[in-house]
């Protein structure tokens, strides 16, 4: 199965081009306010090095949060834009979950891995899954205030990964945070839609909270 897959949740952007559980091809962005126009070069780029065309995908995968509010509106959009224009079907895969799945082996089976995001404001971005060879999801995707992290995350042995793992880790009880796992691959998004069915509906944005800018008259966003 070729699925092409990238992320845009977490400010930077990772595109990567999977086959086979293979990665054939990949590029990154590191500045955010670079992702409106860079993205959808960065795919072209992707494929271009892969010698892959959009008629030999089987499969478009895009993280639908939690992120940033830009972040996630601009991936969603290219992938279910890109999904319409090629008949390509489309798979939403969490920020949390493609963390995780980058911690697999750095876990003991049946440990836990916490995935936490800098939500700002005083909360992260949480959810625990067990490890093994299919991660399994422990809790559901949550803002969490930081007063509230001890009762809400698992006691150990586990690890800790995500830009708020620092944070977490201060509060957590036998669990280890995981440097190096601030940013998501591609890649691991990838691998997550390609191991399970394919959900009917499109992907849509993953919001645990309002978002921060409002309109003239203090309407927030949709």
């Amino acid at each position: 199965m070729r699925v092409l897959a990238f992320d845009t949740s977490l400010g930077g952007g990772s595109v990567a081009l999977v086959a086979g559980g293979a990665c054939l091809a990949r590029a990154d962005e590191v500045q955010p306010r670079a992702l409106v126009e860079r993205l959808l070069p960065m795919i072209e780029q992707v494929l271009a090095e892969a010698g892959v065309g959009y008629a030999d995908l089987d499969l478009i995968a895009t993280t639908v949060g939690p992120g940033t509010f830009a972040g996630l509106r601009i991936g969603v959009a290219v992938a279910r834009g890109l999904g319409v224009a090629t008949g390509v079907k489309v798979a939403g895969v969490t920020s949390l979950e493609a963390l995780a799945w980058g911690a697999i082996g750095q876990a003991h089976d049946g440990g836990a891995i916490v995935a936490a995001i800098d939500g700002r404001r005083g909360q992260l971005y949480l959810q625990s899954f067990r490890a093994g060879a299919a991660q399994e999801p422990l809790s559901a995707p949550a803002a969490v205030d930081l007063g509230d992290l001890v009762a809400r995350l698992p006691r150990g042995p586990g690890v800790i990964v995500g830009s708020g793992a620092a944070i977490a880790g201060a509060a957590a009880r036998g669990l280890t945070v995981l440097p190096g796992h601030e940013t998501i691959d591609a890649a691991h998004v990838a691998a997550i839609a390609a191991s399970r069915p394919v959900p009917p509906a499109p992907p849509r944005p993953l919001y645990l909270r309002a978002p921060d800018a409002k309109l003239p008259g203090g309407r927030l966003l949709a």
